[in-house]
This record gives C-alpha cells, structure tokens and sequence, in this order.
C-alpha cells in the first residue's frame, strides 16, 4: 500500500508540472514577433550597350602593312592599299595592291653572288569574298563590336625578278567594325604562281600576314 501511495503522489505532483509547461510554452509561442519577408526583385533594366555597326555604306578604302614571304627569298615588309565594293550583306569585290622588297635567296648565300639585279616585288589583284561567320567582338562589359571572319580568292599579277607572272591569290581574313564608318582588319594571303626568277622554275607559294585600316563612305 505504501508503495502505491507513492506512486499515486508522485503522478500528482508530475501532471501539474508538465501541464503547466505546456501552458508556459503556449504563452510564449504568442509572444514570439515574426519579421515580415523581405522580396527582393530583380533588376529588370536592362543594361546599355554601344555596337559599332556600318550604316548604307558600301564601299571600302584603306591601307595596310605586314610581311610577306617570299619562297627561297627573306620574309620582307609589305605595304599596300585595298579597296572594296559590297555588293550584298555576304559578298564583296576587293582591289589590292601592294608592294615589297625581296631579301637575300639561300642561293645567293651558297653561291656568294646575286642571282637577280631588280628585287622589287609589286602585286595587284581582284577578289571576291565571302563572309562566313558575322558575330560580334566584346571588348567590355558595355561595349560590343560586330565582326566577320571571311574568305577571299581571285587572280591577279605580280611583277618580280623584271618579269610579270599570272598569280592566284587566296586566303581568309578577320574584320572588326570599330565604328559606322571604321574597320580593323587581320588578312592572310597566298600568292601562288609559275616563277622562274631563280635557275629552276616552279611554282612558289608567298605567303603574307597583314594589319589594316578601311574606311567606308
């Protein structure tokens, strides 16, 4: 009997206790203040940009400089003028004309002589090309500049070694538009034709890397 006195007590004493911590945790949950949230919303302005694009101009005139080099000769600088037509948004013709000064030829070194007397070396050609892929260049975050990669291939005429030769020229370029009225220009081109300037004649191939600037109007 004791022993259920006990735990008879012990269940009396133990309710009031938990119920009133239930009853002090329910008093505080109201007290509790809830901060209201906070939406942060995007924002929806959108960011100005400059892109330098060409406006009804078609036509192109400009000079350029680089190195050319010519086979069994000294890679040498090249300097020349280009002038273009844009007959659509794909397709241009293009003039050009440039002019270099052949180096020593390794015959010449062996032989301990010179094997040509007029070393100028003068080209001109018409070509037609082709913009492949138009993109755009972005310079910074607020400036972006519309480009093309192209390529180009046509015929022509060098004159080197005090003879004229029949020439193709091909290769491929890169233009970025710095302005409505302002090109930058990276070409490379070769020029392949029948030489018989040294001894053997054959066919040789001058390869030329050029930086330019173009103008439209």
């Amino acid at each position: 009997m004791t022993m259920l006195r006990i735990i008879a007590l012990l269940s009396l004493g133990v309710s009031p206790f938990l119920y009133a911590n239930d009853t002090g945790n329910s008093e505080d949950t109201g007290n509790v203040e809830i901060n209201p949230i906070v939406v942060v919303e995007p924002n929806e302005q959108e960011r100005e940009q400059y892109e330098a694009q060409i406006d009804t101009e078609f036509f192109e005139l400009g000079a350029y400089m680089g190195i050319i080099g010519i086979e069994d000769f000294d890679s040498s600088s090249v300097l020349g003028v280009k002038a273009s037509f844009h007959a659509t948004e794909d397709f241009f013709l293009q003039a050009n004309y440039g002019k270099a000064e052949a180096g020593t030829a390794a015959a010449e070194i062996t032989s301990a002589g010179n094997l040509i007397s007029d070393r100028d070396y003068q080209y001109y050609n018409l070509l037609v090309g082709y913009n492949l892929f138009p993109g755009e260049a972005f310079i910074t975050q607020n400036l972006t500049l519309n480009s093309a990669f192209y390529l180009v291939g046509g015929i022509g005429n060098t004159d080197f070694g005090g003879d004229n030769h029949f020439t193709v020229t091909y290769g491929s370029g890169y233009r970025i538009i710095l302005s409505d009225w302002l090109t930058w220009n990276m070409d490379f081109r070769n020029h392949t034709f029948e030489s018989n300037v040294l001894p053997i004649k054959k066919r040789v191939n001058n390869l030329e890397f050029s930086l330019g600037l173009t103008a439209f109007f």
